[in-house]
């Protein structure tokens, strides 16, 4: 019988996930979830890259770059000692030690639940956000915004803002762990409260400080979120691979058997 506390990750018939699983029953759940990330890895990256490219090569000469100029010099002309402040420690929220702690703990917690599922859809979710990225930024290496920064400058370029798609990917991948946990209405609406405030926070902390071109931010915050969806499919292709492996191997039960005749 399905779990109800992990429908968030139950395939529902007909969906890519339920078909995908069902095909590749044959294999261990694991090696399933892992064939359909690799393959999410590799769009997802080509995604991002090819957009990188095409904004700095044609969209930002076309128009768009006048537009990150403005935003930037916007943020410039509104700084205050007081919002330095704030902002250097919204956007530490973004950094690797804080994302890669908070998730480590909260897989260390769900491992000790064990609730395999949801430690395996946030190791999915984390590591194909830090790997596109890394692969964008190498590649793209779009310049940062032409003003004064208040952080010093990482060896990464400026697309794609790393600190927003990593937060985008952490919480909202909390908020789906926790609606998948609990029924309670406050414990799911402050999840996803946090997954939409968070992010936002260290996006337009990360523009603040002169770090981030408006279009860095938006496109990692769709770079975080698309690595959460992947991710859900992905697990969602596991979970349908094991039921359909149960489904073929369990017999079903004496109540359900074809009553043989009598001779």
């Amino acid at each position: 019988m399905r779990n109800r506390r992990d429908s968030a990750f139950t395939p529902h018939p007909g969906t890519p996930a339920s078909r995908i699983g069902t095909r590749m029953r044959g294999h261990r759940p694991f090696v399933v979830g892992l064939a359909v990330w690799a393959v999410e890895l590799v769009v997802l990256a080509v995604a991002v890259v090819a957009f990188g490219l095409l904004l700095v090569h044609v969209l930002v000469p076309a128009g768009v770059g006048r537009l990150d100029f403005n935003i930037a010099h916007w943020f410039v002309n509104r700084r205050t000692p007081t919002l330095n402040d704030v902002t250097l420690f919204v956007t530490n929220l973004g950094s690797t030690p804080v994302v890669v702690g908070i998730a480590v703990l909260a897989c260390i917690a769900l491992a000790i639940a064990k609730r395999w599922r949801q430690v395996g859809f946030m190791v999915a979710t984390m590591t194909l956000e830090f790997i596109v990225f890394l692969t964008a930024a190498l590649l793209v290496d779009r310049t940062r915004p032409d003003v004064p920064r208040l952080d010093s400058t990482p060896p990464t370029s400026s697309y794609p803002s790393g600190h927003t798609a990593a937060s985008v990917a952490l919480w909202v991948g909390l908020a789906v762990v926790i609606w998948s946990l609990t029924r309670s209405v406050v414990a799911r609406t402050i999840a996803w409260i946090l997954a939409v405030a968070v992010p936002l926070a260290v996006g337009l902390s990360r523009m603040y400080r002169g770090m981030h071109h408006f279009t860095d931010v938006a496109a990692s915050a769709v770079l975080g979120s698309a690595a959460v969806a992947c991710a859900l499919i992905a697990t969602r292709s596991a979970v349908a691979a094991h039921e359909a492996r149960d489904g073929a191997t369990v017999s079903p039960p004496q109540s359900e058997r074809p009553l043989q005749r009598a001779s």
